[in-house]
């Protein structure tokens, strides 16, 4: 028998039988010896039967439980993937299945490469922690297949990465996220695809549609006002303005159905004339019989304070204890426990049927308002379904925003191959965003516990530690060396994690700039393949799912390979680890774009020196305190510690001479080699790190400079400023007493030397050289209003500056210029600098110039 599924095939044993069962299910029947090798699928599974085991599933939806693993109960380490297109046929006398999907395989036999390398990345759990982020149950659903989902375009990639651009910025815009919680989009999909069908819709599924259509209005308001309010920023949020536009949210509709349903599901008492007598009638039987009952009770147990009226099964009765429930002659409802009883007297019998006949009222005519509804809500069922899908993709949308802030992620960039950029990928700071999220949930923990300071300062100082990739543009193969637990698996699986990410739509959690090319497939070959039943040793199933990457990998794909070569006799091994690793330096199929390759083999160190297609990096290793550092260093490639860690750890000095003298003088010239480049690497970067913090504080210095000279010329503006206002209040003080003498004074031939005392002590003028001084300027103001100025005339007494003019003010000293006029209340309001006062004309001088 044979199972086919899209472009793939998987032979399955001839003992293995499908056949028909009941409806439109089939059973696939597998011997007992055979189960651990299947995959079950999750429709049923029904206990073993004989020597075989029966399992049945939909055969127009199947869905398939692939197993990695099995314990004594066959059920551990699941992934469940859905297959909504496979149909089951019968073709050339065998039972196929046809369409999309993975469909199911034998212990790796017949699966592809790519759903592999998703596993072994743990892309469903990082696919999970982004679904948590959802709020509705459909848009967990739909995020999860999306993310599941890896056969993209590059253009679809790009559209996700622009949706996921637009959300953040509307996110920064709107200060949060858009509030979801309350929808239940399922019960929407159940309630329109019942309508469909012709069934009536209940009151909660009604208040589901309406509350839908409510937040999809506010939605497309929101996202249409802020387009509007930054319109330099539209370009960027067109994506999410683009899904929401075609929603149609119908106001009207949403009106009716609150004038006939509650929040609660419910159907009001005006919804109808019928309803509302109905539940009167209800209600007033309901009151009937309690009071009813209450008597009887009351009347039965006199020396009690009464027992309690209850509602079992729809009819109400009375609760007594068990041992005197003869006491009431009536009708045994129920018994419980043998302590209490629950009796129906026999007076309440007619009130309980009335009271059915009642609730059947009230239901039918509830009926009949949800059936009139149902029929108003029929012609817009396309607009609501549309209106779900598109709050089901904005809220996938959001659940990528929310997690890449949460994270800290920066948005990727996609980078051509055409050699124009200097580098082919970047990852800066990048960290794996399963061991970041573990480190929060653990540091959480700690601080929600007492005594835990010590627990939580180990974890902060132990956070996962960044890690630098940055691959020069012409390197295919990057070969990774160093100790084990060193950290380099866990460096091509943050590599492969970060363009999973990005082509899924999600930010990368690395430092910007974030660049990196479009894979068209990400391939991994991880972990230990070791499988008795197949007599696969560890060695061979390395081969084995080599094999499968080289027939799926193209010139386009990312290939992570984890001890290339390991699981055989060294130098074999080497051998073979150089020759695939020139293989996948080929481009076009077979070949790859980039290739990330860790080992252990010293030999494939020496390919970067022969071929520019080839680069080395190595862990960092901290022999002071023996353990590794998590740090990348690239362009070194990694050496052996054994024999230096062993000397620290105190083993006899004869061994030690004995193994470097076996482990040879040429050897340990080139591991000295690499010591000197590691610290020359470490000179470099404790170079960089001082650069860039002398750079932070010229930077620092150039603000503060920057800032000290703004304080400068503000400081001198205010100068100038109360240089003026001393000026204009040396005027206006002569103008005032020049007024005063010359209406009182005039005649006298003291007249100018009175007026000029007057003038220098009202300015506060002492010395002789301010004196001489403010003469002057006076002399230039009389001059100028004499010449220039437009002259108000009046009387003494009668006369009111305008808006613009100068009047001193006598009790501050200091003259002020006039900023409003109440001529019916005979006050002003005057300012000088920032001081604005309310003053009375007679408290203020001011002088009409005509009488100069």
């Amino acid at each position: 028998m044979m199972l086919l599924s899209s472009n793939r095939h998987f032979v399955l044993p001839e003992e293995w039988r499908l056949s028909p069962s009941r409806g439109n299910a089939r059973s696939l029947s597998i011997p007992a010896a055979s189960c651990p090798r299947f995959m079950f699928p999750t429709r049923s599974r029904s206990k073993s039967r004989g020597r075989g085991r029966s399992l049945s599933f939909n055969g127009v939806d199947p869905q398939f439980l692939l197993r990695n693993s099995w314990n004594s109960r066959n059920c551990s380490k699941l992934l469940l993937l859905e297959d909504r297109k496979n149909v089951w046929q019968r073709r050339d006398g065998m039972m196929v299945v046809c369409g999309a999907g993975d469909g199911v395989r034998t212990n790796g036999v017949g699966r592809s490469a790519e759903a592999e390398t998703m596993e072994l990345l743990e892309w469903p759990r990082v696919c999970q922690s982004v679904a948590d982020f959802c709020a509705t149950a459909l848009g967990k659903k739909e995020l999860l297949e999306v993310l599941l989902e890896m056969r993209k375009t590059r253009e679809e990639s790009e559209a996700l990465m622009q949706q996921t651009s637009a959300g953040v910025e509307i996110v920064s815009l709107l200060g949060g996220a858009f509030e979801f919680g309350a929808l239940k989009t399922d019960v929407v999909k159940l309630c329109v695809e019942r309508v469909c069908k012709g069934a009536v819709v209940s009151g909660p599924e009604v208040v589901s549609v309406v509350t839908l259509l409510q937040t999809g209005h506010s939605v497309h308001r929101s996202v249409n006002a802020t387009v509007q309010e930054h319109p330099d920023r539209q370009l960027l949020m067109q994506p999410l303005l683009e899904m929401v536009s075609p929603m149609v949210t119908h106001p009207e509709l949403v009106k009716v159905v609150w004038t006939v349903v509650d929040e609660d599901g419910s159907v009001k008492d005006s919804a109808s004339p019928e309803l509302r007598r109905a539940r009167i009638q209800e209600r007033t039987l309901e009151q009937r019989l309690l009071e009813l009952l209450n008597k009887v009770g009351r009347d039965s147990f006199p020396d009690s304070q009464g027992q309690e009226a209850v509602n079992v099964d729809g009819r109400f009765c009375l609760a007594v204890p068990a041992d005197s429930c003869n006491q009431v002659s009536g009708l045994l409802l129920r018994s419980s426990s043998g302590i209490t009883a629950y009796v129906e007297p026999a007076v309440a019998v007619p009130l309980n049927n009335k009271l059915a006949e009642a609730r059947a009222d009230v239901l039918a005519a509830e009926y009949t308002v949800l059936l009139k509804l149902t029929d108003q809500l029929r012609p817009f069922l396309d607009d609501i379904q549309s209106a779900l899908n598109i709050i089901v993709g904005i809220d996938v949308v959001m659940a990528r925003v929310r997690y890449s802030t949460w994270m800290g992620s920066m948005k990727p960039t996609f980078i051509d191959d055409d050699g124009n950029h200097p580098v082919a990928l970047q990852l800066l700071r990048a960290r794996h965003p399963l061991l970041v999220q573990q480190h929060r949930q653990l540091l959480k923990e700690a601080k929600t516990k007492l005594k835990s300071k010590t627990r939580v300062a180990e974890l902060e100082e132990n956070a996962p530690v960044p890690i630098d990739v940055r691959v020069s543009q012409g390197t295919k193969v990057v070969a990774i060396t160093g100790p084990n637990m060193g950290g380099k698996t866990a460096t091509i699986k943050t590599v492969g994690l970060a363009a999973l990410m990005a082509k899924s739509g999600l930010y990368i959690l690395a430092a910007e700039p974030v660049l990196l090319p479009w894979f068209d497939a990400i391939l991994a070959d991880i972990g230990d393949e070791q499988s008795l039943s197949q007599s696969l040793s560890t060695f061979s199933g390395h081969l084995q799912r080599i094999k499968r990457i080289k027939m799926e990998s193209t010139g386009h794909s990312l290939v992570l390979l984890d001890e290339v070569g390991a699981g055989t006799d060294p130098t074999e091994g080497a051998a073979l680890g150089m020759a695939l690793l020139e293989s996948f330096a080929q481009n076009g199929a077979g070949g790859s774009f980039l290739t990330m390759a860790t080992t252990h083999h010293g030999e494939l160190k020496t390919l970067k020196y022969s071929d520019s297609r080839f680069e080395n990096a190595s862990v960092e290793f901290d022999e002071e305190k023996l353990r590794p550092t998590y740090r990348l260093l690239w362009g070194i490639p990694g050496r052996s510690n054994a024999l230096n860690i062993a000397e620290r750890l105190g083993l006899p000095t004869k061994i030690l001479a004995t193994a470097r003298s076996l482990y040879g003088v040429a050897s340990a010239e080139i591991s000295e080699v690499i010591m000197e480049l590691e610290e020359a690497r470490r000179d470099h970067d404790h170079g960089l790190m001082k650069a860039e913090s002398l750079l932070s504080e010229a930077k620092a210095y150039y603000a503060e400079l920057a800032a000290a000279s703004l304080r400068l010329k503000e400081h001198g503006r205010l100068l100038a400023l109360e240089k003026s206002d001393r000026a204009a209040a040396a005027a206006a003080a002569a103008r005032s007493h020049l007024n005063v003498l010359a209406r009182n004074v005039q005649g006298r031939g003291s007249t100018r030397l009175s007026w000029k005392s007057s003038a220098y002590k009202a300015s506060g003028i002492t010395t002789g050289s301010q004196a001489s001084k403010s003469w002057e300027e006076l002399s230039f103001v009389s001059t100028s209003n004499r010449d220039g100025e437009k002259v108000t005339s009046g009387g003494a007494g009668g006369d009111v500056p305008t808006i613009g003019e100068t009047v001193f003010i006598p009790k501050l000293g200091r003259a002020a210029k006039v900023i409003q006029v109440r001529q019916d209340r005979k006050e002003i309001t005057v300012q000088s600098g920032s001081l604005q006062v309310k003053l009375n004309l007679r408290e203020i001088e001011w002088p009409p110039l005509s009488k100069l």
